[in-house]
């Protein structure tokens, strides 16, 4: 389905970035996978095969392989195989990263947002500090920035730095855990908790649409990182496609927009917790 989106827009080149299998049981499922892509790549496309032999993990391979992209390209649109975007998505991060190409105040572009606004906004996308990584887009301006191992956070004044970042109590206490949880860390199992950190140390913003432009279709039982997902609690279901021209938005960092953002993420951690526990009563 991913792979579907992708062919309709036919980019010119296509980058394909895969990790090895973790033991011999995923051998066959790797193989196949890859030849499916590759076979399926019917368009006048240039292709960059970056495939590894062994099991890196999501952290290190997802780095490694945006680190090869940035050394061959100015800016890049990624998907993972579970994010299913619009066909709005690639002309939108495409004129985004067209318009901050050299601008030191953007650092990420992002597809999704789990709480688009239902009426008519005055411009296309808002400018904040939420990086939103289902479907997004960047530039290797700001991606060699990026440090997996965010050696910086320990010299940083992590109260004042957080507060500024963090609008609300729960935000910067969950966020004061991770960072802290991935500085160092010798095996880490992400990437996109360095990445915010990455966009926030070089104040940079993130830009995200109005409308959400991408469904994630990996969240259940089989997913890697979010296994614990029912079906009612997939997320987000509203996906509408963005109209063109883009509006453009005096630029500024949107901290209202934030404030309603954190409140209704906050609103649907406690629904889901509910859910929760009404599924474990319900056992007894």
């Amino acid at each position: 389905m991913v792979f579907e989106s992708i062919r309709k827009v036919e980019p010119k080149k296509l980058y394909i970035i895969a990790d090895g299998p973790k033991n011999k049981n995923e051998e066959t499922k790797c193989r196949s996978t890859r030849h499916l892509i590759e076979t399926s790549i019917d368009w006048n496309c240039e292709v960059e095969k970056i495939y590894s032999d062994t099991n890196l993990g999501c952290a290190q391979r997802v780095q490694t392989g945006i680190d090869y992209v940035f050394k061959n390209e100015t800016s890049a649109i990624i998907l993972e195989d579970d994010t299913l975007p619009n066909h709005s998505f690639f002309g939108f991060c495409e004129q985004l990263l067209a318009k901050y190409k050299e601008d030191e105040r953007v650092f990420h572009v992002s597809g999704c947002n789990f709480f688009p606004s239902k009426s008519t906004c005055e411009s296309s996308y808002y400018l904040s500090s939420i990086v939103n990584i289902w479907g997004w887009a960047t530039w290797a301006r700001a991606w060699k920035k990026y440090d997996l191992r965010m050696e910086s956070w320990e010299k940083q004044d992590k109260n004042k730095f957080l507060k500024e970042w963090c609008l609300d109590k729960t935000t910067k206490k969950d966020t004061l855990k991770m960072f802290d949880l991935h500085c160092n860390n010798p095996n880490p199992w992400t990437w996109d908790y360095q990445w915010v950190y990455t966009c926030w140390a070089n104040k940079g913003l993130s830009v995200m649409p109005y409308k959400n432009l991408i469904q994630n279709i990996g969240l259940g039982p089989e997913g890697t990182n979010t296994y614990f997902a029912t079906e009612q609690e997939k997320y987000p279901k509203d996906v509408s496609e963005l109209e063109f021209p883009i509006v453009h938005p005096v630029f500024n960092r949107d901290r209202k927009f934030e404030e309603s953002y954190h409140a209704k993420s906050k609103g649907k951690r406690i629904n889901r917790i509910k859910r929760y526990l009404k599924r474990i009563l319900q056992q007894f």
